[in-house]
């Protein structure tokens, strides 16, 4: 589960879900998923739209931060090119990813529920695969540092 800014269409999904009530007010359960809503005032401008942060996780949240790795890589091992700006290949982007992420197991049982996190038993996901390589973490979490620092 990653805080992440919440979008207006998933604004609407916390209203479905009776998170947030109908006037952008955070329910209990909103409260007890850690639904965050943050809003400020500028004196020369009044008040300015709130915004909303709340936990999410699958692709959507894991994509960024394996693709923010992959430019760290670039960042640490890459070379300037003139063509280009600064590149790194991507074989040797996806080596560096790969040989430091660390594996991650399916959920005991290969299920997982999210009737804790408030959603209906529909969300239930069957993770498939091994340690190394599965269908909920694919090849790993990325590493950061250790890419940066391989």
């Amino acid at each position: 589960m990653i805080l992440s800014s919440v979008p207006l269409v998933a604004l609407v999904a916390l209203v479905d879900t009776g998170e947030v009530d109908a006037d952008g007010k955070i329910t209990p359960a909103g409260q007890a998923a850690g639904v965050i809503k943050q809003c400020t005032s500028r004196p020369d401008k009044g008040a300015v739209p709130c915004g909303y942060y709340a936990y999410f996780q699958g692709t959507s949240m894991a994509a960024p931060h394996a693709s923010g790795v992959a430019a760290l890589a670039v960042s640490a091992h890459g070379h300037a090119d003139g063509t280009r700006g600064y590149t790194l290949s991507p074989d040797t982007v996806r080596r560096l990813l790969l040989s430091t992420a660390t594996d991650h197991a399916s959920p005991a049982g290969g299920v997982q529920a999210y009737t804790d996190e408030g959603r209906s038993a529909e969300w239930t996901a069957r993770c498939v695969g091994s340690t190394e390589i599965n269908g909920f973490y694919g090849a790993g979490i990325v590493d950061a540092q250790g890419v940066v620092e391989r």
